[in-house]
């Protein structure tokens, strides 16, 4: 099981429908040039902020992520890790405890080291 799998599951435990989310993110990897990214983005940010952080991960961040290894273009794949990552990012800011902070910053740097691969 992957960890968007993984978190597919707990978001519809909590009551979510992450599918338009993981949907613009297929779309997303699609896209030849990251002008064509820009209104999947506009849409994903509606959708996405519509999902809660049941297992303290950013849903979108997490789907950008795993279909970022399959997009058609490295631009695109970098613009889809930059923003996974200010997503990621956003939801460790949002922590209001010790340990809730380390679990959503740890993913918030993965992104970061992936961003730096050449």
């Amino acid at each position: 099981m992957t960890l968007l799998d993984s978190e597919k599951i707990a978001q519809i435990k909590d009551g979510a429908d992450p599918e338009p989310v993981e949907a613009i993110a297929r779309l997303l990897a699609a896209c030849a040039t990251v002008d064509q990214t820009k209104p999947l983005f506009e849409t994903l940010e509606i959708e996405a902020n519509k999902l809660g952080w049941p297992l303290d991960r950013d849903f979108a961040a997490v789907a950008l992520q795993h279909y970022s290894a399959i997009a058609s273009a490295k631009p695109v794949q970098l613009r889809m890790l930059s923003v996974a990552a200010g997503r990621a990012g956003w939801c460790a800011s949002c922590a209001t405890s010790g340990s809730e902070g380390i679990s959503r910053s740890r993913h918030f740097k993965e992104l970061e080291a992936l961003l730096q691969k050449p």
